[in-house]
């Protein structure tokens, strides 16, 4: 598929997909994030994971606010995005929740005064966010490239997309440097993608 095509496809598919997860009412998200939370937490991906990369989650996408008490809680080593360019992010250690203020975009990450960047390959597993993904694994980001130059820094981990069944599709389209997913968990399933 020529680039102006492939670009054009995927951005109809994240403004369907988009729309999708924007029809959730409040109450759905939460439940269907609580639904989620719960299986993630009983897999052994996440129980033998030392260090995992999370997001702080957006208003419509799958919460994470209580996932990451879990894991402090857990004892895990627990880190967030740190925007640090134009499609480039770091990964920096979360001490506490105490230690989140509003960044880029108005997503939470960590307070200028406490960030402290950890090494991508000491992560071992990675909860990804996105617009839409398909059950071999292929992934739809918001189209700013943060996480297709993330993952293979932290070629180890496992890649785990937490999303909405609504936003489970047939295909997405993918070029050469778009990343797929280990594993996606919606509030109705545990997909083990194969690629």
């Amino acid at each position: 598929m020529p680039s102006s095509a492939l670009s054009a496809s995927k951005k109809e598919l994240r403004r369907r997909m988009l729309a999708a997860r924007r029809q959730l009412s409040a109450a759905e998200r939460a439940q269907y994030s609580a639904r989620i939370q719960e299986q993630l937490l009983a897999r052994p991906e996440y129980q033998r994971a030392g260090c995992i990369f999370c997001y702080a989650s957006m208003s419509d996408e799958v919460q994470t606010l209580e996932l990451l008490k879990h894991m402090l809680a857990d004892g895990k080593v627990v880190c967030l995005p740190l925007i640090t360019g134009k499609g480039t992010m770091e990964a920096v250690y979360l001490p506490s929740l105490e230690a989140l203020t509003e960044g880029d975009f108005g997503i939470l990450t960590v307070r200028p005064e406490q960030r402290e960047l950890v090494n991508p390959v000491t992560i071992d597993c990675i909860l990804v966010p996105g617009a839409a993904f398909s059950r071999d694994g292929a992934r739809l980001g918001m189209g700013g490239g943060y996480y297709d130059r993330f993952l293979p820094r932290a070629a180890h981990a496992t890649r785990l997309a937490l999303t909405y069944s609504c936003q489970l599709t047939e295909n997405v389209p993918v070029d050469v440097l778009d990343c797929r997913v280990d594993f996606i968990l919606t509030e109705n399933e545990w997909i083990s993608c194969k690629w």
